[in-house]
C-alpha cells in the first residue's frame, strides 16, 4: 500500500513539475498578434508625428496633439494602462530636445522605443 501511495505522489509531483512551468509559459508568453499590432500602431504614431512636424515645423510635445488633425484617436499599445501603453517622452533643453516613443512589449520588462532625432529603434530591458 505504501508503494502505491508513493507512486501516486511521484506522479503528482511529476505532473506539477511539468504543469506549473507550462502554465507559466502559456500565461506569460509573448502574443505574436498583439506584438505585431503594437508595432504597426507605433509606426502609425511615428508617421503622424512626422506629419505634425512637416505641418508645424516641430514634433508634438504630446501624443494628444495628434488628435484629431492627424489621427482620429490614439491607437492602443500592446497593453493598456498608465504604465504599459504608449509613452512619449520629450526631454532636454529647447535647442536639443529628444522625442522618444515607447511601449511595454513584455510584462514586467521589455520596452521597444523609437528616438525621433536619431531615426533609430532600441530595446530597453
Amino acid at each position: 500500500m505504501t508503494l502505491h501511495r508513493f507512486l501516486g505522489t511521484a506522479r503528482g509531483l511529476l505532473r506539477n513539475a511539468i504543469g506549473i512551468p507550462l502554465t507559466l509559459y502559456l500565461a506569460l508568453r509573448p502574443g505574436k498578434k498583439e506584438a505585431e499590432r503594437a508595432q504597426r500602431n507605433a509606426e502609425t504614431l511615428i508617421a503622424a508625428c512626422r506629419a505634425y512636424q512637416a505641418r508645424h515645423g516641430q514634433l508634438p510635445d504630446t501624443l494628444e496633439q495628434l488628435v484629431p488633425e492627424f489621427l482620429p484617436q490614439l491607437p492602443p499599445a500592446r497593453f493598456s494602462g498608465p504604465h504599459f501603453g504608449f509613452t512619449y517622452d520629450v526631454s532636454g533643453p529647447a535647442d536639443a530636445r529628444r522625442h522618444v516613443l515607447g511601449w511595454t512589449d513584455r510584462i514586467p520588462f521589455g520596452r521597444p522605443f523609437f528616438v525621433f532625432e536619431e531615426e533609430r529603434w532600441g530595446y530597453l530591458d
